[in-house]
């Protein structure tokens, strides 16, 4: 009941205009929530107290209640605005997720199908008379810095014509520089130029550094 009197005492102090601007504003907020300021402003009305203040304040209120609806709307607008650019941010960040997969496993099966293109021990040896060929027998084997065929007409070249028949496999390490040290033989301790082999390997081209070589030689 106190309440109630109190926004009478208000509302007669406003339509009289001996309220404050904050303290108008403040009332005109609190009517948008009360329906008892609408039902006294109606009372009022009906009594013909001070009408054009009471105009007023409808009209100020009913301008605030048109306002509402208007305001929602923007806050809707905005919030669909915020959702489809998150959506959006979110669907290009799996996109480049998805493509980076793609990639990688294109990569990867890009790798597995890499031929290696020098000699197995499978393949056959062309014949020939005074042929030499050297060839790796490991894919992880070190190769020729310069390539196989290079390697090999280096070998063609600086073969003695009168060299034995046979088939040697030597294993060896290349150091920093490129050059075989450390080598056994694996196959052809029987050849009896192994010594002259050894020394083509050593005095030829540079090899792949740091890494280690199984190297088949043919000599027909």
């Amino acid at each position: 009941m106190t309440s109630n009197i109190t926004n009478i005492i208000r509302i007669q102090q406003y339509l009289k205009g001996e309220l404050s601007p904050e303290e108008m504003n403040k009332l005109e907020r609190e009517a948008l929530d009360d329906p008892f300021l609408n039902d006294a402003l109606e009372g009022y009305l009906q009594k013909g107290v001070n009408t054009q203040h009471l105009t007023l304040l409808q009209q100020r209120l009913q301008n605030r209640i048109t306002e509402q609806p208007q305001e929602r709307n923007r806050m809707l607008f905005t919030s669909q605005r915020l959702g489809i650019a998150a959506v959006a941010c979110l669907l290009f960040v799996l996109a480049c997720v998805l493509l980076w997969m793609v990639n990688a496993r294109n990569t990867a099966n890009k790798t597995n199908r890499e031929v290696t293109v020098e000699l197995n021990t499978g393949d056959p040896i062309p014949s020939g008379n005074g042929l030499s060929i050297a060839r790796k027998l490991t894919a992880s084997s070190a190769s020729p810095a310069a390539g196989w065929d290079h390697f090999n007409d280096y070998i063609a070249q600086k073969a003695k014509s009168n060299m034995a028949k046979g088939v040697i496999v030597l294993r060896f390490q290349v150091n920093q520089q490129g050059r075989p040290f450390n080598i056994q033989v694996i196959k052809g301790t029987e050849y009896s130029q192994l010594n002259e082999i050894k020394q083509l390997l050593k005095g030829g081209p540079a090899w792949e550094a740091n890494k280690s070589g199984e190297v088949e030689f043919v000599f027909e």
